[in-house]
C-alpha cells in the first residue's frame, strides 16, 4: 500500500519538479518587467488572442494577413518592442476573442487561462469517479503539459476540451459531440484523423453537426467580415506557415513535436521529411479509425484519437499534448502501476515529454515522435485488448 500511494503521487511530484524548473529557466533571467526570456510579455502567444480582434475590430483587419505590418501593430499596441508574431487562425475566431481585446491584456490572460483550464478540467473528470476527481484535477494542474500552456498562454486547455469532450459525448449525445469537432475546426489540423474515425464508427448524426457548426462558423464570419479574410487566410496564412516548416529556424522549432518537425531538426530536405510524415501520418490515421471500433469503452477511445493526432499532423507542439496527458492519468487511475513495466516507462516519458523535448531539441535529441509512437501504440493495444483493471 505505500509503494501504491508513492507511485500514485510520482505523476504530481515530477510535475512540481518541472514546473519549478521550468519557472526559473523561463521568467528568472528575464527579471520583472512582464516577459519572459525570448522578451515576449508574459502570456507569450496569448497577445494573437488579445491583440488580433482589437484590429480586425477598428477597421485594421487586412493587417492580419501583412506580416511585417501586423508585427508593427501589435507593438503599437503595447506600446514597446517585442519579438516578431504572425497570425495564423481561421477568420471565425476572431468573433470569439473579441471580448478578450476589451479588457486589459493581464487580466484577458488570466481569464483565458483559468476559464480555459476550468473547462479541461471539468470535461476530463466527467467519467472518474467522484472521490479521485480532486486527485485528477491536481495531477492536471501540475502536469507538463498544462504547464506550457499556462506560462505560455497557449490554447491547448481549449483544444484539449473540444477533442475530449467529442469523444467523450458522441456515444450518447451525438450532436453534441459533432458541435464540439466543429468548433475544433479553428485548430484544423489536430482534427485530421477525425473524419476516417467518425466515417468508421458510422457516427453519421457526429459528422452532420460537425459539418453545421463548421459551415455556422465559415458563415457567421463570412457574413461579419466579408470573403476576403478567408482568401488570404487560405492562400498567404497558410504559405506563410509552410514556410515556417521549410526553413525551420527560430524558437517556435523547440517545441515542435512532430514527425516532420524532428527531421527537420536533423537538417532532413523539407520534401523527404514530408514523405517521412507522410509514412507515418496515414498508417496511424487508418489504425486509429479501426482501433477505435475495438471498443465500445468512450475513454479508450478519447486514449487512441488524442495519442493520433500530434502524429497525423506535421504541425504540432507541446502544448497540444493536453488531451493525452489527460488520457494518461484516467489509466493511471483504472489501474495504477504496482511495478516499473514498460508500459509504465512510456506512460512516464508521455507524461514528461511536453517539457524535456523542449533542452533534447536544443541538443538535437529529438525523441518526441518515439515517444508518442509507443504511447499511441499502447492506447491502441488496450483499445484492441483491454487490460486487466484491478479493483478500487
Amino acid at each position: 500500500m505505500k509503494a501504491d500511494k508513492i507511485l500514485r503521487w510520482a505523476y504530481p511530484a515530477l510535475g512540481v519538479i518541472v514546473t519549478f524548473l521550468t519557472l526559473v529557466w523561463w521568467y528568472w533571467p528575464a527579471g520583472h518587467d512582464g516577459v519572459d526570456v525570448t522578451k515576449h510579455p508574459i502570456g507569450r502567444d496569448f497577445i494573437n488572442n488579445w491583440a488580433a480582434p482589437q484590429l480586425a475590430f477598428n477597421g485594421r483587419l487586412d493587417v492580419l494577413f501583412d506580416t511585417t505590418g501586423y508585427h508593427q501593430a501589435i507593438q503599437q499596441l503595447f506600446g514597446y518592442p517585442i519579438p516578431f508574431h504572425n497570425w495564423g487562425y481561421p477568420p471565425f475566431t476572431l468573433l470569439f476573442f473579441w471580448p478578450l481585446g476589451k479588457l486589459p491584456y493581464f487580466w484577458a490572460l488570466a481569464l483565458w487561462t483559468v476559464l480555459l483550464f476550468a473547462a479541461f478540467a471539468y470535461v476530463a473528470t466527467r467519467f472518474v469517479a467522484r472521490p479521485q476527481r480532486p486527485y485528477m484535477v491536481v495531477a492536471l494542474a501540475l502536469s507538463p503539459a498544462c504547464l506550457m500552456n499556462a506560462i505560455g498562454g497557449q490554447n491547448g486547455f481549449l483544444t484539449g476540451a473540444l477533442m475530449l469532450g467529442g469523444v467523450l459525448a458522441m456515444q450518447k449525445r451525438p450532436v453534441l459531440g459533432g458541435a464540439l469537432f466543429g468548433l475544433l475546426t479553428w485548430k484544423p489540423q489536430l482534427g485530421l484523423g477525425l473524419p476516417l474515425a467518425l466515417l468508421a464508427l458510422r457516427a453519421w448524426k457526429t459528422i452532420a453537426a460537425a459539418c453545421v457548426v463548421t459551415a455556422l462558423l465559415i458563415g457567421a464570419s463570412i457574413a461579419a467580415f466579408g470573403i476576403e479574410p478567408w482568401r488570404q487566410y487560405l492562400g498567404e496564412t497558410s504559405a506563410y506557415q509552410l514556410r515556417l516548416l521549410q526553413n525551420f529556424r527560430g524558437f517556435f522549432t523547440l517545441m515542435m513535436t512532430s514527425v516532420l518537425a524532428e527531421a527537420r531538426a536533423f537538417h532532413i530536405p523539407y520534401a523527404v521529411a514530408a514523405v517521412i510524415q507522410a509514412a507515418v501520418s496515414i498508417p496511424v490515421a487508418l489504425t486509429s479509425a479501426w482501433a477505435v471500433t475495438r471498443t465500445d469503452d468512450v475513454r479508450r477511445r478519447a486514449f487512441v484519437i488524442a495519442s493520433a493526432a500530434p502524429l497525423i499532423t506535421p504541425y504540432a507542439f507541446n502544448y497540444d499534448l493536453t488531451a493525452v496527458t489527460a488520457c494518461l492519468i484516467w489509466r493511471f487511475l483504472d489501474d495504477p502501476p504496482r511495478e516499473l513495466s514498460w508500459k509504465n516507462l512510456v506512460f512516464r516519458a508521455g507524461w514528461l515529454i511536453p517539457i524535456v523535448l523542449m533542452p533534447l531539441n536544443l541538443f538535437g535529441i529529438g525523441v518526441a515522435p518515439a515517444v508518442l509512437i509507443a504511447v499511441f501504440a499502447v492506447a491502441v493495444r488496450e483499445a484492441v485488448k483491454p487490460p486487466r483493471v484491478a479493483a478500487a
